[in-house]
């Protein structure tokens, strides 16, 4: 969906793929982060060992799956001076993309990110994994699930007070901005393990929440088609993108059979999933680097075929990022990766 919205231009004119892309995977990270978080919180407390013991081990994991690609790829973007990379450079070294480009929104609007725009993301789910961990691991138990949704209620207060605080359209980015859809989905961690089946908070996700989500982003789509109700697409979109990702994480979470299952489950599609962080890393990367090499080399006309953002832009860059992406796994990311299995949480 990412890739389909930033490299095929024609897209943007009928849906956000980007945004429903990303938020649908703030919610399958908060469920898969919490989930994890809560087995380790339980194994700790049924074996008498330290909480704190869960938190380096999470930490260290994070670590090593996170850190290597990204600052990789930060590097390559400073060296081949991808534009926005140098001036923000601190900013997104310490993963404070979301907070510079909010804050270059609000003194130039409509400017902001650029190459590196999709690092927004990557930065709020870095400042989740500092503030989640501690919640979840040393918070009570039975406070949870209200937490949970405490911060799920957070997220669109805050893009409306904010937005009309600043006018600043891209509230979304900050970590309180999105919180809803990555507390939703560490609710859902909690509604799929039996330590809260007696909570009277956890309720199973059903196909109710399903058409919840189809009627609020229904809602959505027709306040931009009046163009107004601004208040309300600010609030609503992302809802109802969380919403809609809750029960198709539930239902994945379950199993999913049929045409649908096999189709999920067929090998090429879970390499893509293996790869899908070198991908996501990469993608914006790729169109910025590629041309400069082309002209580095004395074929500055080489890609200009490809046009810009058409559909042989889209095939032919993602294509190309998937590959790169590919070898960055093979290469250099899994033997980094095989390393957390010193680090186990048991």
């Amino acid at each position: 969906m990412v890739v389909c919205y930033h490299f095929y231009r024609p897209i943007r004119s009928y849906i956000h793929l980007g945004g429903i892309g990303v938020r649908v995977f703030f919610v399958l990270s908060g469920f898969l982060i919490t989930g994890i978080l809560l087995k380790s919180r339980f194994e700790m407390e049924a074996s008498g060992g330290h909480r704190g013991h869960a938190l380096r081990r999470f930490y260290i994991r994070r670590v090593l799956r996170i850190f290597p690609l990204y600052y990789f790829a930060l590097a390559i973007a400073w060296l081949g001076k991808v534009a926005d990379v140098r001036p923000a450079i601190a900013w997104h070294a310490a993963y404070l993309s979301n907070v510079y480009f909010f804050l270059e929104n609000s003194a130039h609007p409509g400017h902001w990110g650029g190459q590196v725009s999709h690092l927004w993301s990557l930065a709020v789910e870095e400042q989740f994994y500092l503030l989640w961990p501690w919640i979840i691991l040393f918070a009570r138990r039975r406070w949870l699930p209200g937490i949970a949704l405490a911060f799920a209620v957070l997220g669109p207060v805050f893009r409306l007070v904010v937005t009309r605080l600043t006018g600043n359209d891209i509230t979304p980015v900050l970590l309180p901005g999105c919180i809803d859809s990555l507390a939703l989905g560490a609710y859902l961690a909690m509604t799929v393990l039996p330590e809260f089946e007696d909570h009277p908070l956890v309720r199973p996700v059903g196909p109710a929440v399903l058409w919840a989500g189809v009627a609020l982003l229904a809602a959505n789509l027709a306040a931009q088609q009046s163009g107004g109700y601004w208040d309300f697409q600010i609030v609503s979109f992302d809802m109802a993108i969380a919403v809609l990702g809750l029960w198709l994480v539930a239902r994945a979470s379950r199993g999913i059979g049929g045409f649908a299952g096999q189709a999920l489950g067929w090998g090429p599609i879970r390499y893509i999933g293996t790869i899908s962080y070198g991908i996501y890393v990469y993608h914006l990367l790729i169109p910025a680097l590629l041309p400069k090499l082309a002209r580095r080399f004395g074929r500055p006309d080489l890609f200009v075929p490809l046009g810009d953002q058409t559909l042989g832009f889209l095939l032919f860059y993602a294509c190309v990022t998937v590959l790169v992406a590919a070898l960055s796994w093979h290469l250099f990311e899994a033997p980094i990766n095989r390393l957390k299995a010193r680090f186990e949480y048991r």
